[in-house]
């Protein structure tokens, strides 16, 4: 396949084997470059295993790469993800929390095989959901595709909505910091706050108690908002003088033999104004 010429596009939110994603960090900066993208985000739930590697091969490739993560945060029972940028992912505070995290989600996994083996007798064990994560942090999207692999689903979006979403069947509450942990986390280690894809907030109105708690920016491109929702959490944004981002939210799986990095994506200056704010902090 031909590269496309270089651009001045940034995505600004992918995951990789390091956690749930389906590509090695070296993988998805190769489709980053022939997507022709200019800079690229790597932000693993809960983790930062995949940034070094990334970064070598950015640094190979020619293209910017920025330390990123995804922390999974919670409020009561409302998931709530929140995007750090420009991190210091060798800190030793960030690195000890991630462990607990990690540890915590090998517990929760298991609980939930429990849980699907007790109610509906499938034939799944914890070492196939190792296996699917590789190492990687494990998360409910790798027991969603042993569920798919061995019948037991119709596709991830079918085991989400019968068995692992909040409020299913089989579905385990886990390890949480709460938003403005992670928030004060992510600002601690000289990194910038944002909120991830607002759109799939389950409760709309969160949107307004994480402004108040003190976020640096709002992921306003996304690849599952609606042109709506663009445009009003956009208007959001710019009324509240936060930044603006947004990625394609890439988890590698390949569309007509492509991943959707680059699908969605914002302009190097919107890069430029993430890099300068987080400059600030340090």
């Amino acid at each position: 396949m031909e590269y496309m010429k270089k651009g001045s596009r940034a995505d600004l939110h992918n995951h990789t084997t390091a956690s749930d994603g389906l590509l090695a960090p070296a993988q998805l900066i190769e489709y980053a470059v022939l997507k022709g993208l200019a800079a690229v985000a790597i932000t693993d739930h809960d983790t930062v295993n995949g940034i070094d590697e990334a970064l070598s091969a950015g640094r190979m490739r020619e293209i910017v790469v920025i330390p990123g993560i995804e922390l999974n945060t919670q409020l009561e029972s409302k998931e709530i993800h929140i995007l750090g940028y420009y991190i210091n992912w060798k800190s030793r505070q960030l690195l000890e929390i991630l462990a607990e995290m990690k540890n915590a989600r090998k517990n929760r996994a298991r609980k939930m095989i429990q849980k699907l083996v007790e109610l509906y007798n499938f034939d799944i064990n914890y070492d196939e959901i190792l296996r699917q994560a590789r190492d990687g942090v494990i998360g409910r999207l790798h027991i969603a595709r042993v569920l798919v692999s061995k019948g037991m689903a119709k596709d991830i979006n079918d085991a989400f909505l019968r068995y692992l979403d909040v409020g299913c069947p089989a579905y385990v509450e886990r390890y949480h910091l709460a938003p403005e942990e992670g928030i004060r986390l992510i600002k601690s280690i000289g990194g910038v706050a944002v909120i991830a894809h607002p759109g799939l907030l389950p409760d709309s109105g969160l949107l307004n108690d994480i402004i108040k708690i003190g976020i640096d920016g709002i992921e306003v491109f996304h690849s599952r908002h609606t042109q709506e929702q663009t445009y009003y959490y956009a208007n959001i944004a710019r009324l509240n003088n936060l930044l603006i981002t947004g990625g394609s939210d890439c988890h590698g799986e390949l569309i007509n033999g492509m991943p959707i990095i680059g699908d969605v994506s914002v302009s190097m200056e919107e890069v430029e104004h993430l890099k300068s704010r987080a400059k600030k902090k340090k």
